[in-house]
């Protein structure tokens, strides 16, 4: 198939067994507030009946596209929540780099951690998003998020000691969580020096890593849509 559905918190209203239903007027999301908005696929919601279980399809997928269809409630789709969240993690294994352009893209900025609070909130988000389960092997990169803070580097290359976000804003935070009383221990080898900041998904600490690891990543809302609460 071309698209794939995900359930919205979205039914229609009570009916009987049998009873077919189409007034729109009567949907309503979970909250039992009414939709303002609506983006039905062609000739939807048709609302099918299940010749097993004698039931109409009173809830809402979304496809990859982005139109509406009505569904069977009992069917295991992947589903979306409102998420109201500062961080977004991303599973899709991308590099340093990628992972800043990505989170632009999508109109986000690469995740900031500033205090203990921050790192708690991004651990809170990589569970809701990638789960609790980790990687056996604790480099495996399924275990380590980008976030978006790197040293500042000398114009040989050379790390500084001095770590900023990618937006050149400071780090505010003092005493970050490194991992290991040596990190950050800035290897170097053929292909540079480690200078990003990945977070581990294991215990919660950082560790300074080499831009061309492929790693899931993190990315926030701008800092002046979080201060009105817009996501």
């Amino acid at each position: 198939k071309q698209w794939y559905q995900r359930r919205v918190a979205i039914t229609a209203g009570k009916k009987q067994v049998g009873e077919k239903f189409f007034n729109s007027s009567e949907w309503r999301w979970v909250d039992g507030s009414e939709p303002v908005w609506w983006n039905w696929q062609k000739k939807m919601p048709d609302q099918e009946i299940d010749k097993k279980t004698k039931l109409f399809q009173d809830k809402v997928s979304l496809s990859k596209r982005g139109t509406w269809d009505d569904s069977f409630g009992f069917k295991v789709m992947p589903y979306a929540c409102n998420y109201c969240g500062k961080y977004i993690v991303i599973k899709k294994h991308v590099r340093w780099e990628q992972a800043r352009k990505m989170c632009e893209s999508f109109g986000l900025t690469m995740a900031k951690i500033n205090s203990k609070e921050d790192n708690n909130e991004l651990d809170m988000a990589a569970k809701i998003m990638m789960g609790e389960e980790v990687g056996q092997k604790r480099w495996n990169n399924t275990n380590w998020i980008w976030i978006g803070t790197r040293e500042v580097m000398d114009e040989n290359g050379i790390g500084t000691g001095v770590w900023k976000h990618h937006d050149g804003t400071p780090l505010l935070w003092e005493t970050p969580g490194w991992d290991f009383k040596r990190q950050p221990d800035n290897w170097v080898r053929k292909r540079g020096e480690q200078q990003a900041v990945a977070f581990s998904r294991i215990n919660k600490k950082w560790d300074d890593s080499f831009l061309h690891k492929k790693r899931p990543f993190a990315c926030m809302c701008p800092e002046e849509a979080c201060s009105t609460n817009i996501y």
